[in-house]
């Protein structure tokens, strides 16, 4: 590893060893986000545009505190690789979806797409990872932008990220930091939340690590002041009122709220599905064999650097599945994105398939029940991107050809937190698939006819209401 290594090198290229690295993809990693996402639910609704405002920026600290245990790099995704989950609100009823796509290998590109249509809102970005060596420490830069949309409002909120500083790399102890000023903008609300997450100075002693600092603005006026830990706790000051509160804090309460990840199962996601792919890769660092860890990466990435001289002895340029880079903004889009606010009179659930966000509405309910029930066939991949040990489904020398199919994903345990011992390894065995997805199957259909039913419901009270606004007008 240190041969590679040059002060102020890029560490995109640099193939570093299995001990260092946390066992899921930065696919997976970037979804971490979206356990608070029921934050977007409640600001969706939130009439007022400073509490909505709140509500964001309170979602967007959520995303800090879920951390591996030690200094972990997750996997760098590999060209085509695809990451699909989802969040059930208990609450609401609905679904948060999260599709990602590595886009790009040089520069290392990830694009994602999250939507809620039920709960009205929904995320789009790409992230550029960019690594920097320095010695005895490094940065990650996360180089990007996600924009958040509220879909009833029409009102987008435009967020970058922090970057990740890395001390102790060849001698000391080895922390891990997140540095820089970030910004949250609400342009047509003319509202805009600035944050800085503070580096520890070289004196600074246990209470200045992870600390943040920052102020919501509207124009030049300051609203409000923020101080605390981002890890901890957040605490907000109003200039109008000078009172002081505790804005955010990730405590047991808190935990306990998230909401749980549903993953799909392994022997139904595709060959470039990152927990299906890395998936042996995963099991042996679970099982602390980090030569077996090692040789399942090189076969991986081996893989790639092939697939990529065929393509351009081809001259095939790399055409990704689910996102494409609009060339005026050079920014990516999810290909099947759809920003129409959610009508309870019409659309009944949205769910996903393939990596394909749907809505399903009553009209084509009435024309072709058994439509949930009756999935159509995986698209197939061919030619190069087909022969990738078939998603490694078996350990480096072996192939097996499996067929998979679109499925509603199903619960999956979370992979290493503070709080979890983090056991679980992708790939294990599971029972019966068949059973398993007839009884996701009728799960959907019977969400579907409930759904149904709470909409014809929601119709019956709005009848209701007018009848009563008619009757009391004719008799004033």
């Amino acid at each position: 590893l240190l041969k590679q290594l040059r002060p102020g090198m890029d560490l995109s290229r640099v193939v570093l060893p299995t001990f260092v690295l946390e066992p899921r993809s930065f696919l997976n990693k970037l979804s971490d986000y979206y356990y608070h996402a029921d934050l977007l639910s409640r600001a969706a609704v939130e009439e007022d545009a400073y509490s909505r405002m709140k509500l964001v920026l309170q979602w967007y600290l959520s995303g800090f505190y879920k951390k591996p245990k030690g200094i972990k790099k997750p996997y760098n995704p590999i060209l085509g690789e695809t990451f699909r989950c989802c969040w059930f609100h208990p609450h609401t009823d609905s679904r948060t979806f999260y599709i990602a796509e590595q886009v790009s290998h040089h520069p290392p590109v990830s694009a994602f797409h999250v939507s809620n249509r039920k709960d009205g809102f929904c995320i789009s970005g790409s992230i550029t990872a960019k690594s920097r060596f320095y010695g005895n420490s490094l940065s990650a830069l996360l180089d990007g932008k996600a924009t958040l949309t509220f879909l009833n409002r029409a009102e987008d909120y435009t967020l970058t990220m922090p970057y990740a500083h890395c001390k102790g790399i060849l001698y000391g102890t080895m922390t891990m930091e997140l540095g820089g000023k970030v910004t949250i903008e609400c342009a047509k609300n003319n509202f805009q939340a600035e944050l800085e997450f503070k580096l520890k100075p070289f004196f600074g002693g246990s209470t200045s690590i992870n600390q943040i600092s920052g102020k919501i603005t509207s124009g030049e006026e300051v609203l409000a002041s923020l101080s605390g830990h981002w890890d901890r706790d957040v605490f907000i000051k109003e200039e109008g009122s000078g009172s002081t509160a505790l804005f955010w804090t990730p405590s047991e309460e808190v935990r306990r709220q998230r909401l749980r990840q549903h993953t799909v199962p392994l022997e139904e996601q595709t060959e470039l599905e990152s927990e299906r792919l890395w998936q042996h890769v995963t099991r042996a660092i679970g099982k602390g064999d980090q030569h077996r860890a090692t040789q399942e990466k090189f076969a991986l990435e081996e893989a790639q650097r092939r697939r990529a001289r065929e393509r351009q002895e081809s001259l095939t340029p790399w055409k990704p599945q689910l996102f494409h880079l609009d060339p005026t903004t050079q920014e990516w889009h999810y290909r099947y994105e759809d920003h129409s606010p959610w009508d309870p009179l019409k659309d009944i659930a949205q769910f996903e398939q393939d990596g394909i966000l749907r809505t399903l509405q009553q009209e084509a309910v009435a024309r072709q029940t058994t439509f949930l029930g009756s999935p159509g066939p995986r698209p197939e991949r061919s030619g190069p991107e087909q022969r990738l040990r078939k998603a490694s489904d078996q350990p480096s020398g072996h192939s097996q050809a499996t067929e998979s199919s679109g499925s509603t994903p199903e619960s999956c345990p979370e992979l290493s937190d503070e709080e979890q011992d983090g056991d679980f390894i992708p790939g294990g065995e599971s029972p019966c698939p068949r059973c398993r997805k007839e009884a996701r199957r009728l799960q959907v259909l019977h969400e579907a006819i409930l759904s149904i039913r709470e909409a014809q419901q929601e119709l019956h009270r709005h009848l209701s209401a007018m009848l009563s606004s008619t009757a009391r007008a004719a008799q004033a």
